[in-house]
């Protein structure tokens, strides 16, 4: 209860400052803080801990629990910020988080490693005893992400630690043959992603559940307390009414942009990464970002923190994510997913009025280029069953992604007519597939002929705009040759 106490007073300080300050109208993110909050009815499977869904990016309120399920209220305060401070004496004042400091199964350094790590960081110039544990974690994390190559490979969560010994679960092993490489035993496969010392040795580091161990076995080995916790998105990716459910509750067009962004992927979307004790306070330490928000485009868009851990080898990843990744079994919800989205609505502290500023919409496609696969074209480029060719368009919004692509296609014909003057018309019907590089260089959608055209012959394309709010238009000179 206490800590919910002090949520409370947390949340009302920037409503106070925000009004001692006159910020009433048009106010930043930053002028706003947790004045502004997105409340979340969720279902989400284990593994989750309640007491760890509380923090100060978000508070959680278990509703029902049923069959390894629980239904929550989650109330997120996406404009937080970590405020993080440098303690220079954090050797003495940290002396007793033994526990987030001594090896464990996964995050395994021993003496001898720890001497092998503070001598690789001094070759690269870093002292720890002469940096304060802010400095210390950022120039570490850093260096240890460089010097270690990325394992393609995944079979963590396969991975029980029975005895604390990691072993591949039994029912999972065709599974896990399949996500790794053939030729190695077991052992040589947990060294490149499960066991942090020998992901050390192998200067390899695996997936973001795997680079949580490898940085809190360095971290710990040289006095900073580190943990690990796993996040999920706010609502299944997977399914497009969720995030449109998820995405109408948001006001603010860049927020909700933001937001959007992040829900693109496909398949079993979570996040998995370390806090660390800096200057008095868990700080969160995503690869080498310390103070990690809770509200970006390129992890979840929306993060939920669903559970803390000392040590992966103490969360039934077999048994939980790990069921429904490599067998697809577990509480039927939206997906494969562990979450599903049941509402969502966002709140704004009386008194405050949050700035809205517009968000560029794609309106118009100018084509500027018809790709065939045998033309030049990126190596990249795909042309999947039912595509024809490419419409290559001009356009494109820098810092979004191919979720403008999807959104313009929406509010657009999916027809343009091919005429050549003595024969039939032809339709060229979009099929909602889109490709692009994310720089604007290269963006395009897919089309498929109604039927095939004259060999030989340059067709006219005419979109067909009427009664569409997004256009296409044709560039000078591109024609659809035969």
């Amino acid at each position: 209860m206490a800590a919910c106490s002090r949520v409370r007073t947390m949340l009302l300080l920037p409503v106070l400052l925000a009004a001692a300050l006159g910020v009433q109208k048009g106010a930043t993110p930053d002028q706003v803080g947790d004045g502004y909050t997105i409340v979340t009815t969720v279902k989400i499977a284990q593994p989750y801990r309640l007491a760890d869904m509380n923090d100060e990016f978000q508070s959680a309120r278990l509703q029902s629990e049923s069959d390894g399920v629980g239904t929550f209220e989650i109330t997120y305060r996406p404009f937080h910020r970590q405020n993080i401070s440098a303690d220079p004496n954090w050797r003495k004042d940290d002396a007793e988080m033994g526990e987030y400091l001594r090896p464990h199964p996964a995050a395994d350094w021993t003496p001898a490693l720890r001497k092998q790590i503070l001598s690789d960081l001094a070759a690269a110039g870093i002292d720890p005893a002469k940096l304060d544990d802010k400095t210390l974690v950022e120039n570490a994390s850093a260096w240890a992400m460089r010097r270690s190559k990325f394992n393609e490979q995944f079979g963590l969560w396969m991975v029980n630690f029975a005895g604390g010994e990691p072993e591949v679960e039994p029912a999972m092993r065709q599974a896990f043959k399949e996500n790794e490489p053939g030729g190695l035993t077991d052992q040589e496969i947990f060294d490149r992603e499960v066991l942090g010392a020998g992901m050390y040795r192998n200067k390899t580091h695996g997936s973001c559940t795997s680079s949580s161990t490898y940085l809190a076995t360095i971290l710990r080995a040289v006095g900073i307390p580190t943990r690990i916790i796993l996040t999920v998105p706010a609502c299944d990716p997977n399914d497009p009414n969720q995030i449109k459910m998820l995405a109408s509750a948001i006001r603010r067009g860049q927020t909700r942009m933001t937001v959007r962004m992040g829900m693109v992927s496909s398949g079993f979307v979570n996040h998995v990464f370390n806090e660390v004790w800096v200057g008095g306070k868990w700080v969160r330490l995503n690869y080498d970002r310390l103070g990690q928000p809770i509200l970006d485009k390129d992890y979840l868009g929306l993060m939920t923190h669903v559970y803390t851990t000392l040590d992966v080898s103490e969360v039934p990843f077999p048994s939980t994510w790990g069921t429904r990744f490599a067998l697809h079994q577990g509480p039927k919800l939206s997906s494969d997913n562990p979450y599903e989205l049941l509402g969502a609505r966002d709140h704004l502290e009386a008194g405050l009025a949050l700035d809205d500023p517009p968000v560029p919409n794609l309106t118009t496609g100018t084509i500027i280029a018809v790709v065939k696969g045998g033309d030049p074209h990126p190596s990249w480029i795909q042309f999947p069953p039912g595509n024809d060719c490419l419409l290559q368009i001009k356009e494109w919004i820098p810092d979004q992604s191919f979720l403008q692509l999807r959104d313009f296609i929406e509010g657009a014909s999916d027809r343009i007519v091919l005429h050549a003057d003595g024969h039939p018309d032809v339709a060229a019907i979009v099929t909602g597939y889109n490709v692009d590089d994310g720089s604007g260089r290269f963006q395009a959608f897919g089309v498929h002929l109604e039927r095939p055209l004259v060999k030989g012959v340059d067709y006219e394309l005419q979109p067909q705009n009427t009664g569409h709010a997004r256009v296409w238009a044709v560039a000078k000179g591109v024609v659809w040759k035969g």
